[in-house]
């Protein structure tokens, strides 16, 4: 009897469906949304049929369109966008077509970061919008991506080509003048692209402890432009974006009462944190990797991001007390040598009685003969005097035992 065989697991793929253009148009009637036909299954509900006013816009072309849709919900139809322009094939969009994949390609990587935020962030509205002026033009940005929770909104850049000053620029006060000064301002750039990350090593920090690893950037004069304007920078890889802070060497200068030489030489260089935003002197950016649910913080403010640049800050100060003690240290060490050995001169005092040693001393001094004198003739030395003895008490002798003779 043969064993049955084991269940096969099936593993299903979700396949990303090919954006079409007839799927795709600008509505001028609601500051230039993109409506895209895959994704919003009640559009033949909502948007008016036909021409409406020449509502809608070709992406490529710039051409008013029609929109087609069933007259039945159980009508198989697919709905779709329509060129009303004559010709054999009036569905077919008359834009070259170099300029109509190039606005396709801009389409599909705002749409893919639509999708991806709309997943991430539920209770977000997300929308891809563009200036309906810019319909069938050669666009420098993709359409922008807005957020909006309440009263707050997020506007997203999604750059996929070189930006040039003027272009960013323009942007920038576009937004600021359409939706106020302290709009929350994303630029999206690429991982891996290299006009858009030019890689410069890595940091080894400690957030709380715990050791990690930021990588370091070196921002293009664009990127510069766009973070002095209070605009946010960051970079997009995977389900992550990386928030830049600035970072520049320093070398610590000597106050009074340090040494910052010999073995404590190399503490004096380390380096500085600029944050919330890169400071404009700063020589590299550090990234921080967080997740795109972090666009969920109130008011789309990098709250995360911001709470740990505040920890490297308070690592920083914390790190040169800890070298200007070693540096303190040091100079007191340096400056701590033994005070040199100097020479006590003892007096006696003439009021005590010599000691026999002493004594013995100073009479024996005393009976040397005096120096003769200089050039004069040697004289004959008259006898020297008998030394007493220094004995204290008279010596043993058998005599003392004997009677003395009277004289």
């Amino acid at each position: 009897m043969s064993r049955p065989s084991a269940p096969t697991a099936t593993t299903t793929k979700t396949r990303t469906r090919t954006i079409k253009l007839s799927e795709l148009a600008i509505d001028t009637a609601d500051h230039g949304r993109i409506i895209d036909l895959r994704r919003e299954a009640d559009a033949p509900t909502r948007f008016p049929r036909g021409k409406a006013g020449d509502r809608y816009r070709c992406c490529a072309c710039g051409k008013a369109l029609i929109f087609t849709g069933p007259t039945t919900p159980a009508s198989g139809f697919t709905p779709r966008f329509r060129h009303h322009a004559g010709g054999a094939d009036p569905d077919r969009c008359k834009a070259p077509a170099a300029h109509a994949a190039d606005i396709h390609a801009d389409l599909t990587i705002a749409l893919d970061l639509r999708d991806r935020l709309t997943q991430a962030l539920p209770g977000v509205t997300v929308r891809v919008e563009t200036d309906p002026a810019l319909a069938g033009s050669t666009w420098q940005l993709p359409p922008a991506i807005t957020l909006r929770r309440g009263r707050h909104l997020a506007v997203i850049e999604r750059p996929r080509r070189l930006l040039s000053r003027d272009t960013a620029q323009t942007r920038l006060q576009a937004v600021r003048a359409r939706h106020g000064e302290h709009t929350a301002h994303w630029w999206f750039f690429d991982r891996g692209d290299h006009h858009a990350f030019d890689y410069a090593g890595n940091l080894k920090v400690r957030i709380s402890g715990e050791p990690t690893v930021h990588d370091k950037v070196r921002p293009t004069p664009i990127q510069r432009l766009i973070n002095s304007t209070g605009a946010q920078v960051c970079w997009l890889t995977g389900e992550k974006i990386l928030i830049p802070y600035g970072g520049r060497p320093i070398t610590h200068p000597v106050h009074e009462g340090e040494d910052w030489t010999g073995d404590t030489a190399r503490w004096a260089r380390d380096w500085a944190i600029s944050h919330p935003h890169p400071a404009p002197d700063s020589a590299w950016w550090g990234l921080i990797p967080l997740p795109l649910t972090v666009l969920a913080q109130p008011a789309f403010r990098p709250v995360p991001a911001l709470r740990i640049m505040a920890a490297l800050a308070a690592s920083q100060r914390r790190r040169e007390e800890h070298r200007r003690n070693l540096a303190r240290t040091a100079h007191n060490h340096r400056n701590s040598t033994p005070a040199a050995a100097t020479g006590v001169q003892l007096t006696l005092d003439t009021a005590l009685s010599p000691t026999p040693s002493e004594e013995a001393t100073s009479l024996a001094t005393a009976a040397s003969p005096p120096p003769l004198p200089a050039n004069e003739p040697d004289c004959p030395a008259e006898p020297l005097p008998r030394v007493p003895s220094l004995r204290t008490r008279p010596r043993w002798s058998w005599r003392r035992l004997l009677p003395r003779r009277r004289r």
